[in-house]
């Protein structure tokens, strides 16, 4: 790295605001950059107290532009739990592995690990700093990212993106993955998977939105997930809703319910999901509210919350408080679940 090129890196490194990146290397022709952040937050809930951390992750970003109007990129992120107590035990995790192609009028190719098709449609309710987006498919299945069932951070993908005068496209398959262990009978054993999405976005700040995933497996039934999305963005305002249908998708241990309908692995076989979220930014201010309700189609087994919250942004550090509110619950024979309102104080920093 030439002189230039290390001051702008220094200087970048000591005036970053709000961002989550800093760019360390332009030449016109290449780029390198550096994000991530260090987030935790303190829960209160029935009496009992926790220090959470919450999703704190580094990245490294790369890109190159060719001459015949391609640019190619790369980026690998990691997780890392910022509480850990200093075991020997590995506490990163990996996040996101993949290599971009793109051209303006063409569109994107991704290989590797990547944010999904699906999450391109579903992630437009998933905006808390703490709590929701957890019923509409993004990070269910067998892995907790939703990597596995190909629905969050997907997991062996080649994908395709488009923009075309607001209309969105978006193409994936998943490659096999043979993860079964005959001799303790655990693991997987998923044959591929595919996604398709279409989206169109107004003028006057209204997207419309579809996407349909399926993953199908050997050793068990296959996954499947429908969501449709509408949202609204316009002068601090953002409103967005969620639909979904599902089979075998959620695991219903991952909602703390019991007497759902399901396979021999624990999915619910037909599952209907709602996310709601709005937010308004008033300056340095954000208000912001949503409601996330997951029902089995076959009990009465049900996972609701309202989530009511708050934040503020200065620099690059973010602190925000949510309430999460259970709204009945229940058991698939209609017994309340018992689940508790939690309250989580956040602070978040930006790098």
């Amino acid at each position: 790295m030439n002189k230039k090129i290390l001051a702008l890196a220094v200087a970048a490194l000591t005036t970053s605001t709000y961002s989550n990146a800093i760019e360390i290397v332009n030449d016109g022709t290449n780029t390198f950059s550096i994000g991530g952040r260090l987030a935790a937050s303190a829960q209160f809930s029935d009496g009992d107290s926790s220090l959470q951390s919450e999703s704190s992750r580094i990245n490294f970003a790369f890109t190159h532009a060719l001459e015949n109007g391609w640019d190619v990129g790369a980026k690998a992120e990691w997780g890392y739990d910022a509480l850990a107590n200093g075991s020997k035990e590995s506490h990163l995790s990996n996040r996101l592995g993949q290599i971009t192609a793109d051209k303006e009028g063409i569109g994107q190719f991704t290989i590797g690990k990547a944010w999904s098709i699906h999450y391109d449609v579903a992630g437009k309710t998933d905006m808390f700093w703490v709590f929701g987006g957890d019923t509409a498919g993004n990070y269910d299945g067998i892995s907790g990212d939703g990597g596995v069932h190909g629905t969050g951070r997907a997991d062996d993908v080649i994908q395709y993106r488009g923009n075309f005068s607001g209309l969105q496209v978006g193409l994936q398959y998943q490659f096999e993955d043979d993860n079964y262990d005959t001799s303790t009978q655990t693991g997987y054993n998923r044959k591929g998977g595919y996604q398709a999405m279409a989206g169109y976005d107004f003028d006057f700040g209204l997207g419309l939105s579809g996407v349909y995933a399926e993953t199908q497996f050997d050793d068990r039934e296959n996954a499947k997930i429908a969501n449709a999305v509408a949202s609204y963005e316009n002068s601090g305002l953002y409103l967005a809703a969620n639909y979904s249908q599902s089979k075998n998708h959620q695991y219903q241990d991952d909602y703390g319910l019991t007497g759902a309908e399901t396979t021999n692995e624990g999915a619910i076989k037909d599952a209907t999901g709602i996310e709601l979220f709005g937010s308004y930014d008033i300056g340095s201010f954000q208000l912001l509210g949503g409601y996330n309700q997951l029902t089995d189609d076959n009990s009465d087994a049900k996972y609701a919350y309202a989530t009511v919250g708050a934040a503020y942004f200065t620099g690059p550090i973010i602190l925000a408080a949510e309430y999460k509110i259970d709204t009945s619950s229940k058991n698939g024979n209609g017994s309340s679940a018992e689940l508790d309102d939690v309250l989580a104080l956040l602070v978040r920093y930006n790098f």
